[in-house]
């Protein structure tokens, strides 16, 4: 490629882009040329080539009035001819800066400085053949100051104005000259006129330049905007499931390739136009109908399941978009329930290969001492004592095997029981009634709304709080109120938290605490807080640990409660 062409493609518009020589060192494009210091050298926008056209077309038809004046005025006069041909040439360079600047934008800075040194020269020669009484032929110079201002710097629109009005004033001066009636007066009102030009251009300027920062903003958000949009459309298109936007009146705004799939609806998303996707058609009814059971609150945020026109068994999501400009939409995630299916279940062959292999570790331990013992007890010699003590020993691991059997099963028995509307309060009572019996005053109850309930098994939620009150009192102090069960939330349970005084759990040690068979005490199996997780789990809350910094930091373990969304709006 030829170097001239490479330098057209790869660098922009300086607004001089008629010069054919090499670009100029990087120290003179620093400093500039004397009509850079005029003109802005940078690539007009839309907004402001328009507008230059807009000129041109207002020039054009400035420079046909003013032949038409000399023509009906000043015909039969040399001066008038003279001034027709001026003007007729006037008209000329006009239309062709104008088609000019229709074509292209390349050297907008040069067209700017043509025109107003056109307009300056063209209205001054007009100016002088009509001759000085002819006062109205002043306002012409308004578009020269105008183009100044709004196309160039503040110099040059103040330098314009200046020689607007050293114009006037050598046409004034001239008349003066001559001692013609009122000379004076209409030197005085040159320069009124060229104080009037010098305001305009300054104001022109200002507005001009208040635009074009209006405009950079306004084209940074468009780049914003447009970038936001590429990303939107990326993530949407990659997104594993499918993803429907709705609008107020179900119609799909926008979808992916997956929902297309799922659906079993014709066309890609590159094909759709808004509408084109009704939620109210019977392919897609099971959908709207819940969509629109959802914005009546009777499923709000729960999932819905249904079955596309396929016959696949589908689950969907729906979150509300209220507070948008034109109107409410809702965005809906689709998803495969078999793919849920098998992720459930490759979960669960995961837990259960972790619990499997934790489950034989814990079983060897107690085995092995259990075959130990028993070889020892096979001896001669042993004393009647030693004989007792490894029976003691043989039965304390079978004892030991035996509680991690139970809770196993017990693990396996839990998800039968079907949840019931409860008081936790009640049962909190009994059970600090049966823990002080030997420590009065060493746990603490508080309740916030002593009739809140609580959807769970009585059954399953005694074993978790009887399961945390256990691991409490092994940590905590014998002092007054050194455990803590706290009930929160009003009408609706949010938080159950038990909590005492002991050491916090190390950092380290807080996401172990849940696996199963992790314990930290050589009696106990490990298997207490995995299976009250898995408890609160079945009942749609979440066990956690939690460091509080009261006065002297304390750990607690909170089962927190998802509470219906009637629930939270009548607490709100």
């Amino acid at each position: 490629m030829p170097a001239r062409a490479e330098r057209d493609a790869g660098a922009p518009d300086s607004g001089f882009a008629f010069e054919r020589h090499a670009p100029r060192p990087a120290r003179a494009r620093r400093t500039g040329s004397w009509p850079e210091r005029l003109i802005s050298g940078l690539a007009p926008s839309r907004e402001r080539l328009r507008s230059f056209r807009v000129l041109g077309a207002a020039r054009l038809v400035m420079g046909s009035i003013l032949l038409g004046w000399f023509v009906l005025n000043m015909l039969g006069a040399g001066a008038g001819r003279a001034g027709i041909a001026v003007a007729g040439l006037y008209v000329l360079l006009v239309l062709g800066q104008w088609l000019l600047s229709l074509r292209t934008q390349r050297g907008f800075a040069w067209q700017v400085l043509s025109a107003v040194l056109c307009d300056l020269v063209a209205f001054t020669l007009m100016q002088w053949l009509a001759g000085p009484t002819e006062h109205e032929l002043v306002l012409s110079y308004t578009l020269p100051v105008l183009a100044a201002g709004v196309w160039g710097t503040l110099r040059f629109s103040l330098a314009t104005a200046a020689a607007v009005t050293l114009l006037l004033l050598a046409q004034a001066s001239a008349g003066l000259g001559g001692a013609s009636v009122g000379g004076e007066l209409q030197f005085v009102a040159s320069g009124f006129v060229g104080a009037a030009y010098f305001a305009m251009g300054t104001l022109a300027w200002q507005l001009s330049q208040r635009l074009v920062r209006q405009e950079q903003r306004a084209r940074s958000s468009e780049i914003r905007a447009s970038r936001q949009l590429a990303i939107n459309r990326h993530v949407l298109l990659e997104h594993p499931d499918g993803v429907l936007v709705l609008d107020s009146r179900l119609r799909v705004e926008a979808a992916n390739p997956a929902a297309a799939n799922l659906l079993g609806m014709p066309g890609a998303p590159d094909e759709l136009s808004p509408g084109a996707w009704d939620l109210r058609d019977p392919a897609l009814a099971v959908l709207g109908d819940a969509v629109r059971a959802h914005a009546e609150g009777a499923r709000s945020g729960s999932p819905m399941q249904f079955e596309s026109i396929d016959g696949v068994r589908l689950q969907a999501r729906v979150q509300p978009l209220r507070h948008l400009p034109g109107g409410p939409a809702y965005v809906v995630f689709v998803q495969d329930m078999r793919e849920i299916g098998n992720q459930i279940q490759q979960d669960k062959l995961a837990a259960l290969g972790r619990l499997v292999a934790a489950l034989a570790h814990e079983i060897r331990n107690p085995l092995g001492a259990i075959a130990h013992a028993n070889e020892l007890a096979s001896e001669h010699g042993l004393s009647e004592a030693q004989r007792t003590r490894m029976s003691e020993l043989i039965s304390q691991n079978v004892d030991r095997l035996n509680r991690i059997v139970e809770d196993v099963l017990d693990l396996g028995r839990a998800g039968a029981r079907a949840p019931m509307q409860l008081q936790p309060l009640r049962l909190l009572r009994e059970l600090v009634a049966e823990y002080e019996i030997d420590a009065p005053g060493r746990i603490e109850l508080e309740a916030e709304d002593e009739r809140a309930t609580l959807s769970f098994d009585p059954q399953q939620l005694r074993r978790v709080i009887v399961n945390l009150l256990g691991n409490a009192q092994r940590f905590a102090s014998h002092q007054p109120g050194a455990i803590r069960i706290s009930l929160r939330g009003t009408g609706h349970v949010r938080e159950l938290a038990v909590a005492n005084d002991g050491p916090v759990v190390a950092p380290s040690l807080r996401t172990q605490i849940f696996e199963p068979f992790f314990t930290t005490d050589s009696r106990g199996t490990g298997l207490g807080l995995y299976i009250c997780q898995e408890l609160c789990s079945r009942y749609g809350a979440r066990l956690f640990y939690r460091v509080v910094q009261r006065g002297q930091s304390h750990g607690e373990f909170v089962i927190g409660v998802i509470a219906p969304p009637d629930a939270l709006r009548d607490e709100a």
